[in-house]
């Protein structure tokens, strides 16, 4: 978890440096954390396990229209769990 935040972090004041915006303390709106694929999450058919403070955390979900990428052999690679509207939304993105 420390190695995203720090990813983050300097990933916002890169941006910032490179599209010529002053330099400043940066502030996050939106909560935004940086997954890494069999260390901070995985997937198995009925459940996605996440690396927490507190320890795993395993959540269920359906995988209906993912038994695609699931089966075929994708590489999964670093997942974004963000916050938004007092929802949690996981974005995955696999490779074929």
């Amino acid at each position: 978890m420390t190695e995203s935040v720090f990813k983050t972090v300097l990933a916002k004041y890169k941006s910032m440096k490179s599209n010529g915006h002053p330099f400043s303390k940066v502030s996050f709106r939106n909560f935004e954390y940086d997954l890494v694929w069999n260390r901070d999450y995985s997937i198995s058919d009925q459940s996605v396990s996440l690396n927490t403070l507190s320890g795993r955390l395993h959540i269920p979900f359906e995988p209906k229209g993912m038994e695609h990428w699931l089966r075929a052999g994708g590489r999964f690679g670093t997942a974004r769990l963000i916050r938004k509207n007092r929802k949690y939304y996981l974005h995955i993105p696999v490779t074929l």
